[in-house]
């Protein structure tokens, strides 16, 4: 049996295993005080400061389950105290002690990574202007990027901007372009492309000069993010292959992560998901030798993205779920809100609506919390998403109106331009067209504005789409032809098979067959060649009903078949159940009654699950035809029972 002092012995052992800050008496020597000196000091309320400095640092020892706040509670009090002395240098000290973290982050950085950006500007706040200029630029530069995170970015670029003026003053170059590099980060967060692109220039050409070659390799994937905000791939790519080269030269590991990882992503949207897979991968390995877990968890959701893209589902939702115990586990509360949202997306394009709401709801809880606008506005565009799908328009637009609002006052000009998109699309469901070309011509007008010529391209795409609606047909297939060239012109191949299929169906409703299979069967050659199902499944479905018009049934029933295979794999009921319609209608025609009869009540059924009346009565009037050949008249039994908005 053990004893009493070999139990404290293990106690102990277990809480230095346990602990996340240095020593107290490392950190006292560090700063200087003398715990045995204490007494001495006058007048006696100073003496009790210096004394609670102590017993803080000496003294408190947190439980294992506590939250990561309450881990460094010992240091932030012990900060205050010496702020209360106006021991400003000795304060500023605990901020940059260097915690027994994965990461080894000094106090003042781990802090963000937790996502406690509040309590991290609080900090910051006491000793600004009460240091030498050289920290007091430290200070202001941590308390503009707080002011990032918390999405308040005219404040971040007050901060920013006084950081280059410090920096400037001293003469510090690397501090200057660090100052530069971050004003460019607030622009390109807030759609300012152009002003992003003239800081982050300046930034590169700062770099080049001083011989700072992580700060060059830096410059040079900002540049690539805004070229790929942009929708410039091409150069996004490149710009993203040189800072990895950079990287891999100086042998920063960090960067190298950041180049591969966003190479990925471009890729991505390139619907080159191998190529996006194996950079994904490769950014992992570096997260996972440097034990940066945050990094890891940022590789596990851009690979389940990947692999949903595939339609590899299931190992999509085991990536995901990764991400967000990764989250947790860092304590990165942001991290954790973009993981949920990500969940979110993953259930809504499964069609499990009430889960996918409850992630994008526990994303905005997190989001709201720690006063994260932007994630606030992603949950909040996630919700409304939902609604959408299940036609609860008026719920919808109170969500993208509420996303809305924030993108206009935190001044985020693409957020704001999504959010019209959405509410543009509603108004079109609603048949409120005029309304819905008001919305995309102003999420036009923003793109124009911030160069974003891939958001351009969707809203042409989208007026015409309402055009389409309208039945002017000719305006419709003007703005899917500029729709067409924009996405061709920057290499968004979804966006070119999403226009082809546009402009089939304008010229099917023209009654133009002929240029509309030609048009459906190029989106459908696109769709297949990037592995895209959603527009595979759109395009078959397409051209069965050009073939159903045409009186060629039996190739309708086949892309039918084939656009009910694919929504199967893809989960997606809505477009099931539209399948099932179609081909009822065409074995009915082809006079194949008990298979019509079996195709209409299976997509019936799909039809009152899924609340889409409109779809459940045409599919009715099907089975009603179906009945009256074959001389039934009672369909009672059949009347839509669904409750819809």
């Amino acid at each position: 049996m053990s004893t009493q002092s070999e139990l404290e012995e293990q106690d102990q052992e277990t809480l230095e295993n346990f602990r996340i800050t240095p020593s107290g008496e490392s950190i006292l020597a560090q700063l200087g005080i003398e715990p045995t000196a204490i007494k001495t000091i006058k007048p006696p309320w100073k003496r009790n400061k210096y004394r609670a400095v102590v017993n803080w640092l000496m003294k408190y020892n947190p439980l294992s389950d506590v939250t990561n706040i309450e881990k460094i509670k010992g240091l932030v009090e012990a900060f205050y105290h010496l702020c209360e002395v106006e021991a400003w240098k000795e304060a500023s000290e605990i901020l940059f002690i260097q915690l027994l973290t994965f990461t080894q982050d000094e106090l003042h950085n781990q802090l963000s990574i937790w996502g406690y950006h509040s309590q991290r500007a609080e900090l910051y706040h006491k000793i600004l202007d009460r240091l030498e200029p050289n920290s007091n630029s430290i200070i202001v530069n941590g308390l503009g990027n707080s002011c990032i995170a918390l999405g308040n970015y005219a404040k971040a670029l007050e901060y920013h901007n006084r950081s280059l003026a410090l920096d400037r003053e001293i003469g510090d170059r690397k501090g200057e372009g660090s100052a530069l590099e971050n004003i460019g980060a607030i622009y390109f967060q807030l759609g300012d492309y152009t002003k992003a692109i003239e800081y982050q220039q300046q930034h590169l050409t700062i770099a080049k000069e001083i011989g700072d070659r992580t700060g060059v390799g830096q410059a040079l994937l900002n540049l690539g993010l805004t070229a790929h905000a942009l929708g410039e791939y091409t150069q996004a790519i490149d710009n993203y292959e040189q800072s990895l080269v950079i990287a891999r030269e100086t042998g920063d590991s960090y960067l190298a992560g950041q180049a591969l990882g966003n190479l990925g992503l471009a890729y991505y949207d390139l619907a080159d998901y191998g190529n996006a897979i194996e950079c994904h991968l490769q950014s992992l390995v570096i997260a996972q030798k440097r034990e940066d877990l945050s990094a890891e968890g940022d590789c596990f959701g851009n690979l389940a993205l990947a692999y949903d893209a595939l339609g590899a589902y299931t190992k999509a939702m085991e990536y995901l779920e990764i991400s967000l115990v990764v989250a947790r586990e860092t304590g990165e509360r942001s991290g954790e809100a973009s993981a949920l949202v990500n969940l979110g997306y993953a259930y809504e394009a499964l069609g499990k609506y009430d889960q996918a709401i409850k992630f994008h709801t526990q994303s905005l809880a997190i989001a709201q919390e720690i006063g994260d606008r932007l994630g606030e506005a992603s949950a909040l565009e996630g919700i409304g998403n939902i609604y959408k799908y299940q036609r609860k328009y008026q719920r919808a637009i109170s969500y993208y109106k509420q996303s809305l609002t924030i993108a206009k006052e935190i001044g985020d000009k693409k957020g704001e331009a999504t959010s019209l998109g959405n509410l543009g699309v509603v108004y079109n469901d609603l048949e409120k067209h005029q309304k819905a070309i008001k919305y995309h011509q102003q999420r036009l007008k923003i793109a124009r504005e911030i160069g974003d010529r891939q958001g351009e391209g969707q809203a042409l795409g989208n007026i015409g789409n309402t055009y389409d609606a309208l039945s002017d047909l000719t305006r419709a297939i003007d703005y899917q032809q500029q729709s067409l060239a924009i996405a061709q012109e920057i290499g968004d191949r979804k966006g070119e098979s999403e226009a082809l299929g546009n402009l089939g169906n304008a010229y099917y409703a023209l009654n133009n067959y002929a240029q509309s299979i030609e048009y459906h069967q190029q989106c459908l050659a696109l769709a297949e060649e990037i592995n895209d199902l959603w527009t595979q499944g759109a395009a078959l479905g397409n051209l069965a009903s050009v073939y159903a018009d045409m009186g060629d049934y039996g190739t309708a029933i086949d892309y039918n078949q084939q656009c009910l295979s694919i929504a199967k794999e893809t989960r997606d009921p809505e477009v099931e159940g539209i399948a099932l319609c179609n081909l009822g209608a065409c074995l009915l025609k082809l006079e194949r009654y008990s298979e019509a009869l079996e195709s209409l009540q299976a997509a019936i059924k799909i039809f009152k699950k899924i609340g889409n009346h409109s779809a459940q009565v045409e599919a009715l009037n099907r089975l009603k035809e179906l009945h009256q050949k074959l001389g039934h008249q009672n369909l009672d039994d059949s009347k839509p029972t669904t409750n819809y908005e």
